[in-house]
């Protein structure tokens, strides 16, 4: 039998003295005598937890600290119910909890604060109930507690129901008016309006991040669902963002990434401590590509960030956290023109010649270094020299200088670009 079933307690099926008789004695005495003074009680438990549990919350004069004294109160009550009839309430008794506690949900109020504050008051009312006991009232003070702690269970999932189904109806709420708000900012409607109306704080300037999540692992694994683990990932990337940003941010993500805003506009190096968070989290590798806009250029700026992102791929860069600081040149070269081709037919002489555009972009890569460019080709530091000599030859610039480093460097960025455009003209 459930503990949150009716419990008889053996011995104690009749009253003695009448159906008003209580069940349980303590010191020849009614079990419930020391909870009888409700406005006494009641005082001195809301007191403790006050001092104790939430002293933040229940401050004096504040009108959650009513609430707690009703709700100890009512449960007073119940108790008393209880050791005089040893009966549990029933579901419908313990609506009233349920209600409070989705009030309490709905005012902020913390989840481990209002278990801490039912736990503590049935402790301290069953220190009250003990307090006369006496050697002779060892069965019935050991009948009383199985009740008493059935009492407990039924308390404490009657108000966590009540206040997680009220956390969750909240949850919905702000999840509407968030994609209502974010769809806004991003179409370049009346987000002003949008935010009036859900209740939502919209800031003077967002910054845009545009990101990509890669695959998890598990999403390769025959023995599972790849849809379900992309929908788990994307969810413990919901979770660390909400946890991150305390819900002031404003999301629109799939499994392969989205668009994320962030109020106000937080440094590079914030940025990508909230990349690295989100990456261990989720066990995958997260790309962004951000720019700080204020409210009436979201839409733009929400399209530059998408292609500073696509241009990360594109490039062949490395997972990290991108701005337009770091990709103006090659951005630039993503604008198809004259001065693009012209840059792409400056390498036109190396076509015969594979292994020196190998060899320039492993340099380049490798921030100019002989050693790490022979190594990574196999060949000798000695052959890196030549060919970057043939480079200087077949070209007219010099990839050991400065000048004409940056031409070349250009020139491999406007060669792939105008490539993928042939390609997909």
């Amino acid at each position: 039998m459930s503990v949150t079933d009716q419990v008889r307690v053996p011995g104690h099926d009749r009253r003695g003295d009448g159906d008003n008789a209580p069940l349980f004695l303590v010191d020849g005495k009614p079990a419930s005598v020391p909870l009888r003074d409700l406005p006494a009680v009641a005082r001195k438990l809301v007191a403790h937890f006050a001092d104790n549990v939430a002293p933040c919350s229940l401050r004096p004069g504040e009108s959650l600290r009513g609430d707690v004294t009703e709700v100890t109160v009512r449960c007073l009550r119940i108790a008393i119910h209880l050791l005089d009839s040893g009966e549990l309430p029933s579901d419908a008794e313990l609506a009233d909890l349920r209600s409070s506690a989705a009030q309490w949900a709905r005012a902020g109020f913390r989840l481990e604060y209002m278990l801490r504050i039912y736990h503590e008051g049935i402790r301290l009312g069953w220190e009250l109930v003990t307090d006369r006991a006496r050697e002779g009232d060892v069965s019935s003070v050991a009948d009383a507690s199985r009740l008493w702690m059935a009492l407990l269970e039924k308390v404490t999932v009657a108000a966590t129901t009540g206040f997680v189904a009220e956390l969750d109806a909240i949850r919905r709420e702000r999840d509407v008016a968030a994609q209502e708000l974010v769809t806004a900012l991003l179409s370049g409607q009346d987000a002003a309006a949008v935010a009036q109306r859900s209740g939502l704080v919209l800031a003077d300037t967002y910054t845009v991040l545009a990101v990509s999540l890669t695959r998890h692992p598990d999403e390769r694994n025959p023995h599972v669902r790849p849809e379900v683990v992309a929908r788990r990932t994307l969810r413990r990337v919901e979770t660390e963002l909400e946890a991150i940003c305390e819900g002031r941010h404003l999301a629109m993500l799939g499994p392969e990434g989205g668009t994320v805003l962030l109020p106000e506009s937080p440094s590079t190096e914030a940025i990508e401590e909230f990349r690295q968070r989100i990456e261990t989290v989720a066990g995958v590798s997260v790309t962004i590509a951000l720019v700080h806009a204020p409210v009436r250029e979201v839409p733009t700026a929400a399209k530059q960030a998408h292609e500073l992102l696509d241009l990360v791929r594109r490039l062949g860069r490395a997972v990290g956290a991108y701005g337009m600081q770091d990709l103006a040149l090659e951005y630039q070269l993503t604008r198809p023109g004259p001065a693009r081709r012209h840059l792409a037919r400056v390498l036109d002489p190396l076509d015969e010649s594979p292994e020196l555009v190998e060899t320039l972009e492993t340099h380049i890569a490798h921030d100019l270094s002989r050693q790490l460019t022979a190594k990574t080709l196999h060949v000798h530091a000695n052959t890196v020299d030549y060919r970057l000599k043939r480079v200087a030859q077949l070209t007219g610039f010099d990839p050991t200088r400065p000048s004409g480093l940056r031409q070349l460097q250009a020139a491999l960025i406007a060669r792939r670009l105008e490539l993928e455009s042939s390609e997909q003209g």
